[in-house]
């Protein structure tokens, strides 16, 4: 297996030649280990708070939801207001919000996915 960076795509190739897979650059990301975790929110506690304005997309049903947080939100909460701005129950459904090609965790805050002002995060909801 060989990989090849060009300038907007990571090409892998395999031992076959016939088969070339393009893998947009968001799709691959370096791992974050627990050792490493923990000092990344040693040195986030440093941060300022700022006000953003994010959208939400619902592609599902077409929607966008634009909400006034912090940096320092935590997904979980912007789960909270995107489920009661669109009168979702939390309790049947099941939230994930995509930014950038990668899940927000629940536990984390905004800050910590390099989200700013007049982000759009994309939303998807299933039925548990």
């Amino acid at each position: 297996m060989a990989c090849v960076n060009s300038d907007l795509r990571q090409v892998i190739v395999l031992s076959n030649p016939d088969y070339i897979y393009k893998v947009p650059n968001y799709c691959v990301c370096d791992p974050i280990f627990e050792r490493d975790y923990e000092q990344i929110k040693e040195d986030n506690k440093n941060i300022e708070s700022v006000k953003l304005k994010i959208t939400l997309y619902y592609l599902a049903k077409n929607k966008n939801v634009k909400l006034h947080v912090t940096n320092k939100t935590h997904v979980k909460k912007v789960k909270e207001a995107f489920a009661k701005k669109m009168e979702i129950d939390l309790k049947t459904h099941k939230i994930r919000l995509l930014f950038r090609g990668q899940e927000l965790l629940d536990e984390n805050p905004l800050y910590f996915n390099n989200v700013e002002d007049m982000s759009k995060i994309q939303v998807m909801v299933n039925e548990i």
